[in-house]
């Protein structure tokens, strides 16, 4: 399944030089994943409360090719794919228009909230992601 997050680029996000600071593409990656689960009809509030499980990230890749400034339009089309029982990878790709601005991943696991170790994939939620 394929998400679409829109969003704009707000003045605190922004450097000295007036562009997006690197470090916001790791909160715009989360504000995207959430809204993937959330499509899915399974929003993390559900996962950690129905589920006892948090998803936690493992890895982070971020690759910049282009600049979003102050006021920008942009999206973020989020994909996921489950590796096995324990490990799936969100992929992202941040569009300004037609422009590829950056892609990214992160690699998950589920931890219980009880003990905090790694289970695999809860059922309910790996019928959901598949």
């Amino acid at each position: 399944m394929i998400v679409r997050f829109k969003r704009k680029v707000n003045f605190y996000e922004t450097d000295a030089q007036g562009i997006v600071h690197h470090s916001n593409y790791p909160r715009y990656f989360e504000e995207a994943r959430g809204y993937y689960l959330e499509n899915l009809g399974f929003p993390y509030s559900d996962i950690r409360n129905k589920l006892n499980t948090d998803i936690v990230i493992l890895e982070i890749n971020i690759n910049y090719r282009h600049p979003l400034v102050y006021g920008d339009s942009f999206e973020i089309i989020t994909e996921l794919d489950i590796e096995n029982r324990y490990f799936f990878n969100f992929r992202y790709t941040v569009k300004k228009k037609n422009e590829t601005i950056s892609t990214g991943k992160t690699r998950h696991c589920c931890i219980s909230r009880s003990n905090k170790k790694m289970i695999p994939i809860p059922d309910e939620l790996r019928n959901k992601l598949d």
